[in-house]
């Protein structure tokens, strides 16, 4: 009954065609929202938790493999068009929103070495840095691949430039 909820409130707030909407993921996480760099020095963390839905927009096509085991991901038409980050809290029994939805194109989502139980989403345009981590390693891996998956086939790094010209050959020697 909680997913069903959950899902209402997700279509409500995207405005989406209700046909052509997939949940990816769902489910809880921790995050924390760090002020500044030096939040990992700090012994005690403290972690949020929060419901959270991966949800698409598109008819995903035969190129549609977020589930892939593959170390190199790269950019392809799945027929995805839209995908976002939903985050919502729990007070009293009832969902709020925790901000507006991160939408994957304007997203980058990152982990470094050192951290092995959590990862990075960041939004180009506000800035928002949020820290994730699910309730064990292996589930935080998962919700890190899918949002890698998906923002790295929504944003506009996913379209190649045109080639630019070589500035090392000049035409005005090729002259007879």
């Amino acid at each position: 009954m909680l997913s069903i909820k959950l899902r209402k409130m997700a279509l409500d707030i995207l405005e989406w065609n209700h046909d052509e909407v997939r949940f990816a993921m769902e489910g809880k996480l921790l995050y924390t929202n760090p002020a500044d760099n030096n939040w990992r020095k700090g012994r005690t963390i403290k972690l949020n938790p929060i419901n959270a839905l991966l949800v698409t927009n598109g008819k995903p096509t035969e190129d549609y493999r977020p589930d892939s085991e593959d170390t190199l991901m790269f950019p392809r038409k799945t027929g995805v068009r839209e995908a976002t980050l939903l985050l919502l809290k729990e007070k009293c029994g009832r969902y709020t929103q925790l901000r507006e939805p991160l939408y994957l194109d304007k997203c980058i989502v990152c982990s470094e070495a050192d951290w092995e139980d959590y990862f990075e989403v960041q939004e180009l345009a506000s800035k928002d840095t949020f820290i994730f981590k699910a309730e064990d390693g292996d589930r935080t891996k998962l919700w890190y691949r899918q949002l890698q998956y998906h923002a790295q086939g929504m944003g506009a790094w996913r379209r190649r430039r045109n080639a630019l010209a070589n500035i090392m050959i000049n035409g005005m020697q090729i002259r007879n």
